[in-house]
């Protein structure tokens, strides 16, 4: 298998204080003073910028494993256990729970009905649980929406809507949060599973 190579835009973006900018800075070209700004981009923005790129490759690929667990949770909850072949079982997973019509919000929310409803995790598993699901489905939407970026004074980050603009710094901090809030949110929706049997 090949990796492929498809078009895409990058952004880099200078940022200048002005107010920060001593008098004496730059250099006097034709009675205008013109101060040097540097690289825009260099080998190291395009190495971030694209490993943050993959990074959010990896936030989508890794949301349908979220949203399987969430319609195995769901398929068990009304359709009860597997016990053999059944076209209603099939019906129900291939054309609502896998089908366009049910989005991730509205299996998030049935989900969250469920785990609730079943007492399928104790008080705060539970809060945690919606609270995971919940961040899960924002940083899908701002990696499948949004736009990645590179400010010369900020560094990586991520421009998307959700309800209002929002920026994400895409730093090491923000990297690790992704995957512990992953890690969890699996491990609870396991354990919501396991509680219902």
């Amino acid at each position: 298998m090949r990796e492929i190579e498809l078009p895409i835009t990058q952004t880099f973006s200078l940022t200048i204080d002005l107010h920060r900018l001593a008098e004496d800075q730059g250099e006097e070209v034709d009675g205008v003073r013109r101060i040097p700004l540097g690289n825009i981009v260099d080998g190291e923005k395009m190495k971030i910028t694209e490993l943050a790129r993959k990074n959010g490759g990896k936030i989508l690929y890794a949301t349908t494993s979220i949203e399987r667990q969430m319609e195995s949770l769901l398929l068990s909850y009304f359709m009860g256990p597997f016990a053999g072949h059944s076209q209603k079982r099939a019906m129900f997973e291939n054309e609502i729970l896998q089908s366009s019509v049910l989005t991730f919000h509205a299996k998030k929310e049935l989900v969250k009905k469920v785990i609730d409803e079943g007492n399928l995790l104790p008080g705060a598993s539970k809060n945690q649980a919606h609270k995971y699901m919940k961040q899960v489905m924002e940083w899908r939407n701002a990696f499948a929406h949004g736009k990645i970026q590179y400010d010369s004074m900020k560094g990586c980050l991520i421009n998307y809507y959700s309800g209002s603009k929002k920026i994400l710094l895409l730093n090491d901090e923000y990297w690790e949060n992704v995957e512990n809030t992953f890690k969890e949110c699996s491990e609870l929706l396991k354990n919501a599973y396991e509680n219902m049997h």
